[in-house]
């Protein structure tokens, strides 16, 4: 690759490379190699590998086995491994370069930074569970609470708020109000915070 377009890759908003007909890498870009730390050399045939993330390792490969043996390009995701050791979501976008007689003589590829869209559809998929949690509580005929590891009111559902006509956070504190029958109040405290402790039920 001549020095002017060296300039001009190196000079493109993403990490670019291009690969043998086989899938072994033979270049990469500046901001490649600057967002992984890893050289030109380093990358260079499988070496590349080193820079994704262990989780996502077989199924990029896998991908990227079928893209090579069907010459049909589609988009990949996978984490890559900054130089600092974070790992980012990027996409990766490849294209075939042809020959006169059609044969592929290499590949050439794009990674592009998706980790907010990555966040984004995390954080869609992780409410809509919630709101789906929530319904599902809200429906039991029943005063339905979770509570953490520690003892504290994480979530209550609608029949128990309507029962005793409280908000979340009066009920938080349960222990110290007049929710429970005074004459009660001592043994439900005391059975509660032996399950707390231990991590045995209690029924009372």
């Amino acid at each position: 690759m001549n020095s002017e377009l060296r300039s001009v890759v190196d000079a493109l908003p993403g990490l670019v490379w291009t690969a043998f007909p086989n899938g072994e890498a033979d270049f990469v870009n500046q901001r490649w190699c600057e967002f992984t730390g890893l050289t030109v050399d380093e990358a260079h045939g499988h070496g590349w590998l080193a820079a994704i993330h262990p989780d996502d390792l077989a199924g990029l490969l896998d991908g990227w086995k079928s893209i090579v043996d069907s010459g049909e390009p589609r988009e990949l995701e996978a984490r890559m491994r900054r130089f600092d050791g974070e790992y980012r979501w990027f996409a990766f976008r490849e294209s075939p370069v042809f020959d006169a007689a059609g044969r592929i003589v290499k590949w050439c590829g794009i990674n592009t930074d998706i980790e907010v869209r990555r966040r984004a559809e995390d954080e869609l998929r992780q409410r809509a569970r919630d709101i789906n949690f929530r319904q599902i509580v809200d429906s039991v005929p029943g005063l339905v609470c979770t509570m953490s590891a520690a003892g504290e009111v994480e979530l209550l559902n609608r029949r128990i708020l309507e029962y005793f006509g409280r908000t979340p956070e009066e009920l938080k504190h349960w222990a110290t109000s007049d929710a429970v029958h005074p004459d009660d109040q001592p043994g439900v405290i005391a059975a509660w915070v032996n399950s707390v402790t231990t991590g045995i039920p209690y029924d009372i």
